[in-house]
């Protein structure tokens, strides 16, 4: 199914990941570069220009990128790039790296199905676990509302992987048949009569839908690695990417965006294709979400072994706009690169959010707010001179409206954002319309607000509570604080095991369960810094990287043991969000700036162990409170000075100032993606540089 839930959601949250990770390569973002070769082939134009007729084939952005076992792979370690539909690999990174075949897709499906990871080339190198109870299309099933749609495990009698479960030819033949949850498969009137069985697979012995065979011829624009021309999206052929078919076509009711619908699947071994008749051209057929999945079952699960036991979070933000980050043509700056979109406000300090299905972005000021096309739809996608306001939200009364010092937040095509007096609004990314709003009755709010799948998290300065709020009409679930003395007030960041971290005023680090429960001490002992954490300085990927108001910089596991850390600045605070870059090969880096004006690139193993630093011309240095975004092995912030720069990961002596504004960036951070920059200035422009 497409993935809308899940293609742009948070800024701040983070992965706490058990798989290997490591340092900064040549594009960060990936684990290798032949996977960014890949993947801009067929969703580079995706992201880059809404309405270009399909839906992606890998996601929007990566999951995670990093090592996995593999008994072949050179020192027995792969690299992986896990993506909503899918996971690429490479088995052996001293091959040609020419070869069309140097990057694999992985036999997800098959391993759903059975419950067994495999662990080599060897059939019998696997690890045994329990098949995938994760509906196989349509909503997630939290607090039970798809509890009986079909899951991975009720194809388990319906799929071939050696010569079992195989079909007859019977092209020319309707599909007609529907498979429930117990696995159990019956006639019914088609939803669609006009879908056949038309090509019949000898090898798997399965038949395949019209639907699916047109889908696997798709023609359209592709990226050749210097300009877009046409050619079929999947080479070296369909089955590269598909796999060969491992079941029949079959209907399977589920639930889709909260309406009962009749949808067709078939498994195939790399992915699964669905078919939904009521959905608009050309987003009938799509791919389903079996990389998300997957990664849930392996390392959420354990294998599918603690069951499928409650709301998935969201994948890797582990930098302050991660969920907006994605490689492409590096940045250049320039006269003729720049453009501006004045929000006719007098102050931002907002965190923008960046959409590229779309080409919108969201940002809000003391107007409200503001959602501008980066991309404007009556004139060509290459005029990048003259972004357009799209919609403009205030409020309804147009007196208590979203609070300009509010990061703006993006899920599932819904914009949430803090306002005056306490508010929480919901409003459609679609055309800025109000679809509910909180009073929650306190006096402020400029707090980051984390979803999950069912529910809002933030922090509210004035009462000092971390509140937790229903996602689909606001109401309240519950607020929390350690005790009568101690209050809360930065974060929160949340982990893809529910977990929510958020610092207290008392310089120590808590951690909630998603039901507002804290963690027993033997899971989480909240660790004391040497002050409190910077209103939103917290991040993690494998740790928790916390950053203090008296400068220093925290590494800190997953019970709450400090593991290292280091004083930066001279004592200065730090402001901005860490940003953390991993690779495959290595401990990885963390990036964080000061009020000395300088950046630093540390040993995310080791946070006392100095890798990198930029100092911010200027006497004396503008602060460096612009969180900063890592892309390809560049660093990009706003300073103080009103200065947007792009730094070479590599030597911070290769740096470059890409634009300039008329007013400071202050904390506002950047978003990167697929070659843009976005960043707001203080006095509400919207800044892009290609």
């Amino acid at each position: 199914m497409k993935n809308v839930s899940l293609s742009l959601i948070i800024a701040l949250s983070f992965l706490l990941s058990t798989l290997s990770a490591t340092v900064t390569s040549a594009a960060p973002n990936f684990a290798d570069p032949a996977f960014l070769k890949v993947w801009e082939r067929t969703d580079k134009i995706v992201s880059e220009r809404p309405g270009v007729g399909r839906g992606f084939t890998w996601g929007p952005t990566s999951l995670y990128s990093g090592g996995e076992p593999y008994a072949e792979a050179p020192g027995g370690q792969r690299p992986v790039q896990y993506f909503d539909k899918a996971r690429m690999e490479i088995n052996n990174t001293f091959g040609n790296r020419q070869d069309p075949y140097f990057v694999t897709t992985g036999l997800l499906v098959k391993e759903l199905v059975l419950g067994r990871a495999q662990q080599g080339d060897s059939l019998s190198n696997y690890i045994q676990g329990r098949p995938s109870e994760v509906q196989i299309a349509g909503d997630p099933n939290v607090n039970g509302n798809n509890s009986d749609a079909p899951t991975y495990r009720s194809f388990r009698n319906m799929v071939t992987f050696n010569q079992d479960n195989p079909s007859i030819s019977k092209i020319g033949q309707q599909v007609s048949q529907k498979i429930d949850k117990n696995g159990s498969v019956s006639s019914i009137i088609p939803p669609d009569p006009n879908v056949r069985l038309v090509v019949y697979e000898p090898l798997t012995r399965h038949n395949i839908a019209n639907v699916f065979v047109d889908y696997g011829e798709t023609q359209g624009l592709v990226w050749n690695g210097a300009t877009y021309l046409n050619d079929r999206v999947f080479l070296p052929n369909a089955t590269y990417v598909l796999g060969l078919p491992i079941s029949e076509p079959l209907w399977v009711r589920t639930r889709v965006s909260d309406v009962d619908r009749f949808v067709l699947v078939q498994l195939f071994e790399r992915r699964i294709l669905t078919y939904t008749p009521t959905n608009p051209d050309p987003f009938k057929v799509e791919m389903g979400n079996v990389g998300q999945h997957y990664y849930r079952w392996r390392y959420v699960e354990n294998l599918g072994q603690f069951g499928n036991y409650g709301p998935l979070p969201t994948r890797d933000y582990s930098q302050a706009r991660a969920p907006y980050l994605q490689s492409g043509a590096i940045p250049r700056g320039g006269l003729s690169n720049v453009s501006q979109f004045n929000t006719d406000s007098n102050f931002s300090s907002s965190w923008p959010v960046y959409d590229p299905e779309m080409g919108l972005v969201i940002v809000s000021t003391d107007n409200g707010l503001v959602a501008v096309n980066l991309y404007p739809t009556d004139l060509p996608y290459t005029d990048f001179n003259h972004p357009t306001l799209r919609w403009q939200f205030a409020s309804q009364d147009n007196l208590i409206r979203p609070n300009a010092f509010t990061p703006v937040t993006l899920y599932d095509h819904v914009i949430y954002c803090g306002g005056e007096g306490g508010k929480v609004f919901a409003v459609s990314e679609w055309d800025g319309s109000l679809l509910w709003q909180a009073s929650l009755g306190f006096q402020g709010f400029d707090s980051l607000i984390v979803p999950d799948e069912t529910s809002l998290y933030f922090v509210n300065g004035w009462e000092r509570k971390l509140y937790s709020l229903n996602i689909s009409d606001g109401s309240l679930r519950w607020a929390v604080r350690p005790n009568s003395e101690v209050g809360l007030g930065s974060g929160p960041i949340l982990g893809w095991d529910g977990i929510i971290y958020v610092g207290g005023d008392d310089r120590k680090l808590y951690a909630y369960y998603p039901d507002g429960t804290p963690l027993p001490s033997e899971k989480w002992n909240p660790p004391t810094l040497d002050s409190n954490v910077s209103h939103y300085s917290l991040a993690a990927k494998g740790q928790i990287y916390a950053g203090t108001t008296n400068g220093t910089l925290y590494a800190i596991d997953n019970l709450g043991r400090i593991s290292s850390q280091i004083k930066l600045g001279g004592g200065q605070g730090i402001l901005t969000v860490p940003a953390i870059v991993y690779d495959y090969q290595g401990p990885g880096r963390v990036y964080v700036g000061t009020d000395e004006g300088r950046i630093y690139g540390l040993d995310a193993a080791d946070v006392s162990k100095i890798q990198w630093t930029f100092q911010i011309p200027g006497t004396p240095a503008p602060y460096a409170r612009s969180s900063v975004a890592v892309v390809d092995n560049y660093v990009y912030f706003g300073a103080d000075n009103g200065n947007l720069y792009k730094v070479s990961g590599a030597d911070s002596r290769d740096s470059v100032v890409l634009a300039s504004a008329n007013a400071p960036f202050g904390t506002n951070p950047v978003v990167v993606n697929s070659g843009y920059v976005v960043i707001v200035s203080r006095d509400g422009v919207l800044h892009f540089v290609r």
